[in-house]
């Protein structure tokens, strides 16, 4: 989770849940600015050779890990995050080529975009610019709406950031492999949306 989701469905349920509704149908205008600033023409770093294999090398790193090993590393994760104590998984990722590609990304962004979080294909972190409490979000709407739930995007109500006063929306988008079209991770990005048409 970053600091800063019966066997019958309706219609409108499954319909979102394939990306065909809204992923903010209350602000129609403000999720056009959110699919414009998240679209893989804007957000070229998506399809960056760099991000992709990272995401793909970590997808087939931990294909053979089971739930039990995903909760161990994520209670470890939630433990030392609680205690300030020392994390070699966050400190590994932190210091990743791709997390300083993506902290690169949001530098340059104006203040349109916060924070990055990249997540492979079972929701476990991969880079990060920004810090977590766990280091596995494949339990979160984030990921699960994308990754599973077949969506395009998914955003949340924004919500006021309690040190900046900005009014931040996380949104979620697929990463997929340009080669293959393959969905192959998640990507989260914090949006001020104050700052959208800037």
């Amino acid at each position: 989770m970053s600091k800063r989701f019966s066997l019958l469905l309706s219609t409108a349920a499954v319909l979102t849940m394939l990306g065909a509704l809204p992923a903010y149908a209350a602000d129609p205008a403000l999720e056009a600015n959110v699919r414009k600033t998240v679209s893989p023409q804007t957000q070229t770093w998506l399809a960056d050779p760099a991000v992709v294999d990272a995401v793909k090398a970590q997808n087939a790193q931990n294909k053979s890990l089971d739930q039990a090993k995903i909760d161990a590393m994520d209670n470890d994760w939630k433990a030392a995050a609680k205690a300030k104590s020392a994390n070699p998984t966050y400190d590994t990722i932190a210091a990743n080529a791709v997390t300083k590609r993506l902290k690169e990304v949001t530098d340059k962004s104006n203040g349109r975009i916060v924070e990055i979080l990249l997540m492979d294909n079972r929701g476990l972190n991969v880079a990060q610019t920004g810090g977590t409490s766990d280091y596995w979000q494949g339990d979160e709407p984030k990921w699960q709406k994308v990754y599973s739930g077949g969506s395009d995007l998914y955003m949340t109500d924004p919500e006021k950031d309690a040190e900046t006063n900005a009014m931040l929306t996380e949104v979620s988008v697929p990463v997929l492999d340009p080669a293959s079209k393959e969905k192959i991770g998640v990507a989260m990005i914090v949006l001020d949306t104050n700052k959208l048409g800037n």
